[in-house]
């Protein structure tokens, strides 16, 4: 469990509200090593997973940037909202949306605002009062700044979830899990697995040759991880792409992959 009173080891100072205790939900927080490596395709496939075993899932997407406008079918939250089959609001599983594609301190900044924990607090409470468990996504990385004095790793320290690392398979992403993984322990975050993803759509080469590339590229990376990382490594995943089509559709496909059905038992099996 997650000891919310700690500094986060940066530069930012810790929160006011982090000396209470985290709060006691069951579920998990996906998180990832960078940004567009495929948390919300992890996140919105492990809710259906979840739904498909007849669990009560409340999902959440605290705050959500470069979001064109509102009730937008390609914004994440919509997009878990349906895979969750949540009739839960919008703006309670998203309380924070901007339009800039950037870090969240700086785009809040551009509109004028402000993110403040507390409110993302209340809307997380009001969610897990109704669910079972919570499927909560991040945004980008575990050391993004979200306000002014936290960042996406406070906000997981402060929930007492455990942690999913959705992570590249390719070239770059073991030093990027294994780094993520090191920020997470460092505040004694449990963490459940790493999830590996072929985020990007494969070349034609790998297309034409998949035992070459591609292929011998995620199996590399998912051996180092295992052996180095210390947590279960799940995947790859293999890129999708009826994702581009009917996000929906695509999201129920890879539902069904082996790595989301490990990870479902892990968090049903994980104690509050």
């Amino acid at each position: 469990m997650a000891d919310g009173r700690k500094s986060s080891g940066t530069c930012f100072p810790p929160v006011a509200i982090s000396d209470t205790l985290p709060i006691m939900t069951r579920g998990c927080f996906v998180t990832g090593t960078d940004t567009g490596v495929g948390k919300t395709v992890v996140a919105a496939a492990l809710a259906i997973c979840l739904r498909q075993r007849g669990l009560n899932v409340g999902v959440m997407k605290p705050v959500e940037t470069g979001v064109r406008e509102r009730g937008s079918t390609l914004s994440d939250a919509e997009g878990l909202r349906a895979a969750g089959g949540a009739v839960d609001p919008v703006d309670v599983i998203s309380p924070y949306r901007f339009a800039a594609p950037l870090a969240p301190l700086a785009a809040a900044r551009q509109a004028g605002s402000a993110i403040e924990m507390d409110r993302i607090l209340a809307a997380y409470e009001r969610l897990a009062a109704g669910h079972a468990l919570m499927v909560v996504e991040g945004v980008g990385g575990v050391m993004v700044p979200i306000g002014h004095h936290f960042n996406v790793r406070d906000l997981i320290a402060r929930l007492g979830l455990p942690a999913v690392v959705v992570g590249r398979a390719t070239l770059g992403g073991v030093n990027h899990a294994l780094l993520t993984v090191e920020a997470l322990r460092q505040r004694r975050i449990a963490i459940l697995g790493i999830v590996l993803n072929h985020a990007a759509i494969p070349s034609e080469h790998s297309r034409t040759r998949p035992e070459a590339s591609d292929t011998r590229q995620g199996d590399s990376t998912a051996d180092l991880l295992k052996e180095l990382s210390g947590v279960p490594v799940l995947g790859p995943l293999c890129h999708e792409p009826m994702l581009a089509q009917a996000r929906e559709a695509g999201f129920g496909k890879v539902a069904t992959e082996e790595a989301i059905r490990t990870l479902a038992d892990l968090i049903m099996t994980d104690a509050p």
